[in-house]
């Protein structure tokens, strides 16, 4: 039987909206792992099982979508996938993802959810523009291969290893999806 809580899929996946009961110390393991936190932001102090308790009763209130990246077969939370910062009068957001579970790294997933929430993005929420910007390697090259643009650098915009790395921007038009879909 299908998961009623599904929202968007994939051949191997689910999205659901992020509930208060997935405060579970899986997730909140990876908002303390170094090498989860790698590429992103909110790694200078620790997380708390409060703190995820506090995010997640949030989620809702923000106005973005924010959605629990799960596998079909046995239904675990692996990570998340958003569309942030979302501007309904210039149709335009930001995709931000992590794959938490690193046990599933290198498996596609996180391009297989991006590509199914961009397509939902566009073909449901009218957005016009989708961006992000990261100084990951492995998302860059993802985004590059799904038909993004890159828009820019920003030079030396995030600390890695005790040393300042670039910020690649990125963005695709709900123009160029259609042309290649």
């Amino acid at each position: 039987m299908a998961d009623p809580t599904t929202f968007l899929e994939t051949d191997r996946l689910t999205l659901r909206p992020l509930k208060p009961e997935d405060a579970e110390s899986s997730y909140l393991s990876w908002l303390n792992d170094p090498e989860v936190l790698r590429y992103r932001a909110p790694k200078a102090f620790p997380s708390s099982m409060i703190d995820l308790k506090r995010y997640l009763a949030s989620v809702g209130e923000r106005g973005d979508l924010h959605l629990a990246i799960c596998e079909k077969a046995g239904g675990r939370h692996i990570g998340n996938v958003s569309l942030n910062s979302i501007q309904w009068v210039h149709r335009s957001a930001e995709l931000s993802i992590m794959i938490g579970a690193k046990d599933v790294w290198g498996r596609g997933y996180a391009r297989e959810a991006m590509e199914r929430l961009v397509r939902h993005g566009f073909e449901s929420m009218g957005l016009n523009r989708i961006w992000a910007e990261s100084p990951n390697p492995a998302f860059n090259t993802a985004v590059e291969r799904m038909g993004w643009r890159h828009e820019g650098t920003k030079r030396e915009a995030f600390l890695l290893d005790g040393r300042f790395v670039d910020f690649e921007c990125w963005a695709i038009l709900a123009v160029d999806f259609r042309a290649k879909a």
